[in-house]
């Protein structure tokens, strides 16, 4: 992160959801197959990146299906190129959104008759990484 850039959080929400019991579910202890995506846009003029953070559980064995998009408003303290901005909408906004959207997916499988969905811990300096490395071998390729 550049010097003396500092991100605040300015709101955050449920964006979109979608849960549903899955009547056709396998019994027993299932391993969480999940996936986790985000995208975002940084509108230089107001110094802002509206971050949008989504989890989707659809395996079929599992006793629920679930979709969540969760947003977040990140205020930035001036203006930046969109090369310093990177590394902030890749590591900071989802690190900092993370948290709320896994306490809203512990709730709402909790609201949906099951014991609360913890979702796993992410590393998103390491994640970060790893998606550079893998678009750096990926040119290389070419």
């Amino acid at each position: 992160m550049p010097r003396n850039l500092e991100i605040s959080l300015r709101k955050s929400r449920v964006y979109s959801l979608n849960f549903r019991i899955n009547p056709a579910a396998s019994k027993g202890k299932i391993p969480i197959n999940l996936t986790i995506s985000h995208k975002y846009k940084y509108d230089y003029k107001n110094k802002t990146i509206a971050f949008l953070l989504s989890v989707s559980i659809n395996d079929e064995r599992m006793p629920f299906f679930l979709e969540i998009e969760y947003e977040g408003l990140f205020a930035l303290s001036k203006r930046a190129s969109k090369k310093a901005v990177e590394p902030i909408a890749q590591v900071n906004c989802p690190a900092i959104l993370f948290p709320f959207l896994r306490e809203t997916v512990a709730e709402i499988t909790r609201r949906g008759g099951f014991n609360p969905l913890m979702l796993p811990v992410i590393n998103f300096v390491e994640s970060a990484k790893e998606r550079k490395a893998k678009t750096t071998s990926q040119s290389d390729d070419s």
